[in-house]
């Protein structure tokens, strides 16, 4: 039970870690790790869903994309510059998920639906690039190596290139 406590606490330290790239186009106060994660884990069971018709997958996808970028409590968020220059020795999500109750089922799921939320991930990129973009054109540079291996995201993609980030105004 200690063990898992830990992991819950890490898990918090991701609310505290920016995403380090969007300082590069001089973003002052970029989003969580945690917030990142929290909208690719939605987009991760939507595009399961949309793919596979399968709840349970959707589901899982969710739970891999809330987690996928866990290991960032422990190495922070290393941006692709840094990634030329920094090399981690240990995986440290490995590490994590062995303190996990369901590890084998979480790998089972990662090998099955890892494609889904690297598509999640790159669409979330895309959004929060989209919306920074208003005051920091240069966001969206970002974006332009962005690649989807499901149809489904590649539709969205498109979807979110055309559309103005504030639709809910219309609303109001």
């Amino acid at each position: 039970m200690e063990e898992i406590v830990k992991l819950m606490f890490e898990a918090g330290t991701l609310k505290l870690i920016p995403r380090s790239g969007w300082f590069k186009v001089g973003i002052k106060n970029p989003e969580s790790v945690a917030e990142h994660s929290f909208r690719t884990a939605l987009i991760a069971s939507l595009i399961a869903y949309m793919e596979t018709k399968d709840f349970d997958k959707a589901c899982k996808a969710c739970l891999l994309g809330l987690i996928h970028d866990l290991n960032e409590s422990r190495i922070l968020d290393l941006h692709k510059l840094s990634r030329r220059y920094v090399r981690v020795d240990r995986d440290a999500l490995e590490d994590q998920i062995q303190l996990m109750p369901f590890a084998e089922e979480l790998k089972k799921a990662m090998n099955e639906l890892m494609d889904y939320v690297k598509d999640a991930d790159q669409l979330e990129l895309l959004l929060q690039a989209k919306e920074y973009s208003e005051s920091h054109p240069s966001a969206m540079l970002y974006t332009k190596n962005v690649k989807f291996k499901t149809e489904t995201a590649k539709k969205l993609a498109e979807v979110i290139k055309k559309s103005d980030w504030r639709w809910w105004l219309g609303l109001e």
